[in-house]
């Protein structure tokens, strides 16, 4: 009886080893490079080195922009300044409040 279920599952095991292969007995191989997407590719590739600009063109750009950035940071803290300053004049010219007095 034990002899009979061992051959069994190996002939099941068998059986379902060669049903799973799908390119049982085939010869011919289906990895073929087509010419015309290898072209595509080709095609694509110096597209896109056209759209690339070159290197001089891009530090000069971020170039300006540390510029640009440097003048928006002076405006910024002018600004400030000017903020503060009016503060400092505004509290100046505030006459003090003698009447209004905290009852503790």
């Amino acid at each position: 009886m034990e002899v009979l279920l061992f051959a069994l599952f190996f002939i099941s095991a068998l059986i379902f080893f060669i049903a799973g292969k799908d390119d049982f007995g085939r010869t011919e191989n289906k990895l073929t490079i087509k010419e015309e997407t290898v072209k595509e590719k080709e095609e694509a590739k110096v597209a896109e080195q056209e759209t690339i600009p070159p290197q001089e063109e891009i530090v000069k750009e971020k170039e300006e922009a540390k510029v640009t950035e440097k003048e928006t940071i002076a405006l910024q803290e002018e600004t400030v300044k000017e903020k503060e300053e009016a503060k400092v004049a505004e509290k100046e010219s505030i006459p003090p409040q003698e009447g209004i007095k905290k009852d503790s």
